[in-house]
């Protein structure tokens, strides 16, 4: 007890209230002027562990010594008859109470003033899911909650276009939903990847990314037709909305549109007139255009994972072309078209025609190209749909004029799915940083989707921003399944880039799977090297085994420094009919900045003289034996 009396009489507890609140007072000033003075986040972690450390003396002193009218003196030698300590204490006391009232002064108005003044602008909060996921290409980071992913609806029924049916349906609302700006919808590619797999929701939102996830079947009978939908929340697998909808196959779209609503509604998406007209204004509103749709989808990515790809290609358009019978406004079934036509271009471009692809093709694959770009644009859903069709249409026949505006106007309004082309005339030309965030952006939306992690790598390289390539294609290469060699390809580079070259090769032998590939990346490393016997024994290698390729050809006469050769190859390319879209490529997957002269390609020189883009391409990678 009388210790205790003793604290009291010399202020200890007083100082300790103090020093604790004075504390306070200077975290409060921290968290409002660190953002604006951009103190590190640690800072503020170390400050307080100090602080708290800094108690302990703080009590000490006040036990130990005693504030006098002659300074600070050690409590042994003052006279008690002579102590100011009560004194003191009221001074204690005030000082206390007049930081306690600053500190909750400061607190209230950093909650109701600052945060206020920062909350997002609902133009903010609509470029939010997209901003979020442009700094976190990491699948595993926490998801926003206005996101979610449609998974493919389970066909309860066994007709024979059943499943195609429900697989339709199931586009129609991610196309709807993906109309609203602040609502991150998982693409199709995604969305589809965990079709027939027994995995739980939580599992699967973590994986995409989404807060969210909606689960569907279909059955029908005849004419009639049940369809049951329900939203999940991931995180404790509640179910915010479900409804069984009991219709006619005449009424899908009506139950497509409603369903699309009451998601959104849901997720707290603000829909009003203006938004609703852009939900239903997506969609081909023909049934059996959709299932069409959705079979040649499926011949088209069988046909991209197999040897035979044309022949893959031509079956899948007999589907494609039924679907624009019956619905003549389905851009996306126009561009699947296409397809075919612009791989027998660049096959052309390359001097590969074969039994697959002959002349006839070859001189049959403008018209058609012109023809079916034109229709997609005029059916196009949305403006930046109808600007990468644009840039895509005009950058592959060959109509350069003003293509560097519609390349930035394409990058400008990208959302989820990029122009096709659009890296082609972004990143060797001054535009690899706004290309490197349209496919930051892409990424989350398309998590299992190639291109946009093939293509994220490919902009860090022409930025030699080599740390990043090498980690995002880490990123990449856990996320998608083995077979997927542009990607590889593209770690491939960046780690022989970085110097880390037995690493590329034991990645190259044992990722990729076919051996025109692995000669190819293994001549990239060799490349990389500037070991000028193991590049001629590879091109050699590749020449012998799979004949020419006067694009690949070009790039490995560029990169050991055969500048006469290079120049060679791209004046034959440049003199064939689709040359422009062959040298366009060999520039960017180069990435060594000029790999032929334009005096070499007098109609790739003129048409990039109208196009508006730079020329030379700008920060090539370093490859030792290209001097020039």
């Amino acid at each position: 007890m009388r210790l205790f009396q003793e604290l009291k009489r010399r202020n200890v507890f007083r100082v300790g209230l103090a020093y604790l609140v004075g504390c306070w007072l200077l975290l409060q000033i921290i968290d409002v002027v660190g953002p604006i003075v951009n103190l590190p986040d640690a800072f503020a972690r170390y400050l307080l562990f100090l602080l708290v450390i800094g108690l302990i003396p703080a009590l000490v002193f006040a036990w130990a010594y005693e504030l006098t009218p002659e300074g600070v003196k050690p409590e042994r030698e003052v006279d008690r008859s002579r102590s100011i300590t009560p004194k003191t204490g009221r001074k204690l006391d005030r000082a206390i109470m007049v930081t306690l009232a600053i500190a909750v002064g400061l607190l209230l108005f950093d909650k109701l003033v600052l945060q206020d003044r920062q909350a997002p602008s609902a133009s903010d909060q609509q470029a939010s899911p997209a901003e979020f996921h442009a700094e976190n290409t990491t699948l595993h980071a926490v998801a926003v909650s206005k996101s979610v992913a449609v998974l493919p609806f389970v066909a309860m029924s066994n007709g024979p276009d059943d499943n195609y049916f429900a697989d339709g349906l199931t586009e129609e609302i991610i196309n709807s939903l993906a109309q609203l700006p602040d609502l991150l919808v998982t693409a199709r590619t995604s969305a589809f990847h965990f079709k027939n797999q027994n995995i739980p929701v939580e599992e699967i939102a973590d994986r995409l990314g989404v807060s969210h996830v909606v689960e569907g079947s279909v059955r029908r009978a005849g004419e009639q037709l049940r369809i049951t939908a329900q939203l999940i929340r991931a995180e404790d697998g509640f179910h915010l909305w479900s409804e069984t909808y009991d219709r006619r196959t005449a009424d899908t779209f009506a139950v497509q549109e409603d369903i699309a609503e009451k998601i959104a509604v849901a997720l707290d998406v603000l829909l009003d007139e203006a938004r609703l007209k852009l939900m239903h204004s997506v969609g081909v509103r023909n049934i059996e255009a959709f299932t069409q749709y959705q079979k040649g989808r499926e011949v088209f990515e069988r046909a991209h994972g197999s040897d035979n790809l044309i022949s893959g290609l031509r079956q899948a358009n007999i589907h494609f072309g039924k679907a624009v019978e019956l619905a003549p406004r389905f851009p996306d079934a126009y561009q699947s078209i296409n397809d075919l036509y612009t791989h027998i271009l660049i096959s052309q471009g390359n001097g590969e025609l074969d039994g697959n692809i002959t002349v006839a093709d070859a001189h049959q694959a403008p018209g058609m190209l012109r023809h079916n770009f034109d229709y997609a644009i005029r059916s196009a859903w949305n403006e930046s749909q109808r600007t990468s069709l644009q840039l895509d249409r005009e950058l592959v026949l060959g109509n350069w004029s003003g293509l560097a505006q519609i390349a930035d106007r394409a990058l400008e309004l990208s959302g989820c799915n990029p122009a096709y082309w659009i890296h082609l005339v972004s990143a060797p030309f001054g535009r690899a940083e706004a290309l490197h965030g349209t496919f930051g952006r892409a990424v989350p939306c398309d998590p299992y989707l190639t291109r946009p992690w093939t293509h994220s790598i490919r902009a860090s390289l022409w930025l030699q921003d080599i740390p990043s390539a090498v980690e995002t294609g880490r990123k990449a290469m856990e996320t998608l399944p083995e077979d997927n060699h542009w990607v590889t390809r593209s770690l491939v580079l960046a780690l022989a880039q970085s110097g880390r070259s037995d690493e590329a090769r034991r990645m190259a032998l044992h990722r990729l799977r076919a051996e025109n590939e692995k000669l190819i990346a293994l001549f990239m490393i060799a490349a990389s090297e500037g070991d000028f016997g193991a590049t001629d024994e590879l091109q050699q290698k590749f020449l012998a085994t799979y004949g020419p390729n006067d694009s690949v050809s070009l790039i490995m006469a560029a990169l050991r420094g055969n500048r006469n050769e290079a120049n060679r190859l791209a004046g034959v390319i440049d003199s064939r009919p689709s040359g422009h879209l062959s040298l366009l490529q060999s520039v960017f997957w180069c990435t060594c900045g000029i790999p032929f002269d334009l005096v070499a390609t007098p109609n790739f020189s003129g048409m990039l003289l109208e196009s508006g883009l730079p020329w030379p391409p700008e920060n090539p990678l370093n490859f030792p034996l290209k001097n020039w």
